[in-house]
């Protein structure tokens, strides 16, 4: 753990170390090791000159990517100047849910995709207020679902957004609140993605419609209960997977270092960058609103008969 300053309870058997120079001196083989990036995003390319000069060249870089989409094509064209490779977090691609959703896709189950709806919010009332990292809600859950979204259907344009204040009795955050954003994307599909952080309950729902059927998603809320659900029309039952996603894609980061996996889906570089692209597209262009937006709003919990 490489940190200016000490945890007060570091996790058993971790070693802490002040700086990052401290941290090289202590590899025997600085090539054969994974490093993981949390640095605030200001310093992320600073961080990658530094362990690229040392000798890394396996990292992890924790989200968000980029500040904005000119910092992000910075950071994207570093990356593959140096000879370093880095693999930015993508948790919902490796979930065991949207593998399970994209089997269902590719076996037919609902017909052609028509409309996807995203959802994960919840209360985040006095860490809104307390987070410097974050400036809008376009910051917050948004990027995981905008990355799954283009993960699973493709590129797409932003339509419209929307977004919503942060208000307690003792103040109010004016982009802080939630958001809603509608992309169409290069087949028609067209998908809405929300992230309100004034919900009185945490959600993580997705809503597929196609043109024989829906499919109905719920990712784990926590890592206290890791399981998803996912139902589909016709089933009686829903179908329930252990899904711990973040795990998963580090392992399979780590199987991707070691020569014995694929690249992890969602970890493409030009997929983060696009990401950013869009989201600040949106952001730019949101039309503000008092409360939490009724736009593309779903059901997660009853199908059509």
């Amino acid at each position: 753990m490489v940190d200016p300053v000490r945890p007060a309870d570091p996790l058993p058997g971790a070693r802490w170390l002040s700086s990052v120079p401290e941290a090289l001196a202590t590899l025997g083989s600085p090539a054969s090791a994974v490093v993981h990036i949390a640095t605030p995003v200001r310093e992320r390319a600073q961080t990658i000159r530094e362990l690229a000069a040392a000798g890394i060249r396996k990292a992890i870089m924790e989200k968000p990517f980029a500040e904005s989409p000119a910092a992000a094509c910075e950071l994207t064209s570093l990356i593959r100047d140096c000879d370093t490779e880095v693999l930015p977090v993508a948790v919902w691609p490796s979930s065991a849910i949207t593998r399970h959703i994209v089997g269902l896709l590719a076996s037919g189950r609902i017909g052609q995709p028509i409309s996807l709806h995203i959802e994960q919010s919840k209360p985040r009332f006095q860490r809104g207020f307390e987070d410097e990292a974050h400036s809008s809600a376009f910051e917050v859950e948004l990027p995981h679902q905008m990355l799954l979204a283009l993960h699973l259907f493709g590129d797409a344009e932003s339509l419209e957004a929307v977004s919503w204040p942060l208000r307690t009795p003792t103040g109010e955050s004016r982009r802080l609140g939630g958001a809603t954003v509608r992309l169409r994307h290069r087949d028609g599909l067209v998908t809405t993605l929300k992230s309100d952080l004034t919900s009185p309950v945490r959600v993580r729902c997705l809503r597929l419609r196609g043109t024989a059927g829906e499919i109905v998603a719920h990712y784990p809320i926590g890592a206290d209960d890791p399981y998803g659900q996912v139902q589909v029309t016709g089933d009686h039952d829903r179908t329930l997977l252990p899904d711990a996603p973040l795990t998963t894609y580090i392992e399979d980061c780590y199987r991707y270092f070691a020569g014995t996996g694929r690249q992890p889906e969602g970890s493409d570089l030009q997929l983060h960058l696009r990401v950013t692209e869009l989201l600040a597209a949106a952001s730019a262009a949101a039309v503000p609103s008092n409360a939490p937006s009724l736009l593309g709003q779903t059901d997660f919990h009853a199908f059509r008969e």
